[in-house]
């Protein structure tokens, strides 16, 4: 058993309260990633799972068992930090085999265990060599075998891929994703990375502020933000936001942005609204709402395009177009969407819906 529990955990640091009554269960053999600003919490919420952070307040179970008080030893994790940590002055062999070596295993198994797991990452030929001889992602993938060395069911990974180059993080989410389909162990992950969250997770936690801003799947949070914050914290490039008012009519709604009525079912809240449009949902020359702008730039990405414009009152808008658009700066142009793509939050930054209008 190694499903997580937390309830009402909070942790304070004397009057500071850096995680404030988070309540989420992860399931055994789930991949969950945790995802926020610097300074959200994330990486102590996972400190707390790992015993690494006393809980202030709250529970902690793993497997259906308080944690709380017990020992990180004895909480059944692997844990790989940002920081490899490897042993500069052991090989690759001591460094994925010293934890079984200090828990005193019979040399013939730690040797088998090693074995296995540098034929499961790919390393046996480097098992001889010394860290200082290795690429940063050979690196990490020691700093992961010693942690799977171990046959724990539970893993946690704090920010382990911020340390590489574009390549190596792609090649090594790949890695982390292949381990855990094979594998089936339950998984932590801490990232500023929203890419590496949308791809790894089976859920994402965004946090703000030490709390839980959102729990979904990564489709669930693109598709249905519940909040201006995960709008505009999941997807690249971020979700545009444009001032608006809503205002009820017999039957239904009206929505108006920059003087551009539109009609839609009751949404059942009137005043200031923001209306919020992914850049690949900005369609040029069409739409329901369409408004008139102006090119203030044009960012070729070979397949597609990012075509930053202004708007009558000033706004900026990025569009992601497909193709290579024949567009110069200072070019006028009209861009639309559709009512169904829109997402609209209001004062409080709570989503209404727009859906089915």
């Amino acid at each position: 058993m190694s499903g997580i529990a937390l309830t009402n955990v909070v942790k304070r640091f004397g009057a500071l309260t850096v995680i404030d009554k988070v309540n989420l269960s992860v399931a055994e053999g789930e991949f969950v990633v945790f995802v926020g600003p610097s300074g959200c919490g994330k990486s102590t919420l996972l400190r707390m799972i790992a015993g690494l952070e006393e809980i202030t307040d709250g529970e902690l179970q793993i497997g259906g068992a308080r944690m709380n008080e017990t020992a990180p030893a004895r909480r059944g994790i692997a844990m790989v930090f940002q920081s490899y940590a490897l042993y500069p002055h052991m090989s690759v062999e001591r460094n994925l085999g010293f934890a079984l070596e200090t828990a005193r295993l019979a040399g013939g198994e730690i040797k088998e265990r090693v074995a296995k797991v540098a034929r499961f990452l790919k390393i046996e030929h480097l098992l001889a060599r010394r860290p200082a001889q290795l690429s940063g992602g050979q690196q990490q993938r020691v700093a992961i075998g010693r942690a799977l060395v171990r046959s724990q069911k539970l893993f946690l990974f704090d920010e382990p891929l911020s340390n590489l180059d574009a390549d190596l993080r792609m090649e090594m989410r790949v890695e982390i994703a292949r381990i855990h389909r094979e594998l089936k162990a339950t998984t932590v992950y801490v990232t500023h990375d929203q890419l590496e969250a949308m791809t790894l997770a089976d859920r994402i936690v965004v946090l703000k502020d030490g709390r839980i801003s959102q729990v979904g799947t990564p489709m669930e949070l693109y598709e249905r933000p519940a909040n201006k914050f995960v709008a505009s914290f999941i997807g690249a490039p971020r979700m545009n936001f444009l001032a608006g008012t809503l205002a009820n009519d017999a039957g239904g709604s009206r929505l108006e942005v920059l003087d551009v009525p539109h009609g839609l079912r009751n949404l059942g809240y009137e005043g200031e609204v923001s209306v919020g449009i992914r850049p690949e949902d900005l369609i040029l020359g069409g739409g329901d709402i369409r408004l008139p702008a102006t090119v203030q730039l044009v960012e070729p990405l070979g397949g597609e395009a990012l075509v930053h414009a202004r708007i009558g009152n000033g706004q900026s808008l990025v569009l992601k177009v497909q193709g290579k658009p024949d567009l110069k700066p200072n070019a006028d142009i009209t861009v639309g969407w559709l009512t169904s793509k829109a997402h609209i939050f209001g004062a409080d930054d709570m989503a209404l819906s727009a859906k089915g209008a």
